[in-house]
């Protein structure tokens, strides 16, 4: 709260016990006594000003503007500093929102008001739709799996937003479980019948995201920096089954990777797949087979010791009846679509190919070798661990 929150205060309802305080810029409510009013008017009256007098830092305005600042006069920002300071409790906003509704339940009613009709019940004045969601969320909070709030329990906060108070709970309910679906991908972008065969396992009865939804909110992070943990990622890694990507034959080249599906930026495309030996070994390939020195990668790894996955034969041990994509990938250093980045599987390096930019169906992918000598892939190249 700051200073000018406080001081444009307004006051929604009183009487001789207490005093409902609304300050406007933060959203928030306080429900105090007039001896507890008294207090906040004698801080910032008498006491604050006398800390602020203290202060030995000049503060920028918005620091200067905090309304709960120390005995030295810096500002406060952590009130859980004076709750143990003074050994009072800790509480959040919704567990005061919580006592204050309790509160005004428990509130004697008049006559009149006894003997109105359930659904005739007066609400507190400070009731609206963001306070009585606010309260249900306390005391039925959305998560993936958990049931709709009774309407009993609906009504109980308030009667005349217990409907709309449902609507946001199941809205929200959908949305978090939208984001379990995006999760459980990844950064490699699923089929809709994948996300529909997902989402059925889940035995969802209602607040079901819908698939096709689900797919136009997908996308991955727009930078190639982004954590890189997906269990679909390290499947398609030791499966080699990279979807999206097809080998095109040229008269009298060596065959070039085209897409066949569109790739967004940062989307996993494939990766470099060959077999873990040191640079020397790397080396000592490239000087005996240098038309097949092209498909090696160097890189660095976690202890700092240089590496190189070889992939010169086109056949490898682990995946004898594929050809993997990530050796046939051409060097480009000005019309480069991809970029390499190591990750680690179990400890094992594995380097992935990250979409620089959107690609289009039909494109071929490149990437910058990092050396302008192309048989050392990967060389030059500031690959850090992920």
């Amino acid at each position: 709260m700051t200073v000018s929150d406080w001081l444009q205060q307004t006051y929604i309802e009183g009487n001789d016990e207490r005093t409902m305080v609304e300050v406007k810029e933060c959203d928030a409510f306080f429900v105090m006594s007039q001896e507890e009013e008294a207090w906040f008017d004698g801080y910032y009256e008498y006491l604050r000003s006398a800390m602020i007098k203290r202060r030995h830092v000049r503060c920028g305005s918005d620091e200067a503007e905090k309304f709960f600042i120390s005995s030295s006069g810096n500002p406060v920002d952590n009130l859980k500093k004076l709750h143990d300071l003074y050994c009072l409790p800790s509480i959040t906003s919704n567990m005061a929102r919580s006592f204050v509704h309790t509160a005004m339940q428990n509130c004697d009613l008049t006559d009149e008001e006894k003997i109105l009709r359930p659904s005739e019940e007066l609400e507190p004045k400070w009731m609206n739709a963001n306070a009585a969601f606010s309260l249900l969320k306390t005391s039925h909070p959305v998560t993936v799996h958990r049931a709709p709030p009774e309407k009993a329990a609906r009504t109980h906060i308030s009667r005349k937003y217990e409907s709309h108070c449902l609507s946001l709970w199941c809205a929200t309910q959908r949305k978090l479980r939208g984001r379990l679906v995006l999760d459980k991908f990844g950064l490699c972008q699923p089929t809709e019948n994948k996300v529909h065969s997902w989402i059925e396992k889940q035995g969802w009865m209602e607040n079901v995201p819908d698939a096709a939804e689900v797919m136009k909110a997908w996308k991955p992070p727009r930078s190639i920096k982004a954590p890189t943990d997906s269990k679909s990622i390290r499947r398609m890694s030791r499966r080699q089954c990279w979807k999206g990507l097809q080998l095109m034959d040229r008269e009298g080249k060596a065959p070039r990777v085209v897409t066949s599906r569109p790739f967004a930026c940062g989307e996993v495309i494939c990766d470099f797949h060959g077999q873990l030996i040191s640079r020397n070994e790397g080396l000592e390939i490239q000087q005996n087979n240098e038309a097949q020195a092209g498909h090696l990668f160097f890189f660095t790894s976690k202890n700092g010791q240089v590496m190189c996955l070889d992939a010169h034969e086109e056949r490898c041990e682990c995946h004898p009846n594929k050809t993997t994509f990530g050796r046939q990938i051409k060097h480009s250093a000005k019309r480069t679509n991809l970029s390499p980045r190591l990750h680690f599987v179990e400890d094992e390096p594995v380097i992935l190919f990250m979409a620089t930019r959107d690609i289009q169906t039909g494109e071929e992918i490149r990437y910058d070798y990092g050396d302008n000598r192309r048989s050392y892939a990967g060389d030059g190249l500031d690959l850090s661990p992920s």
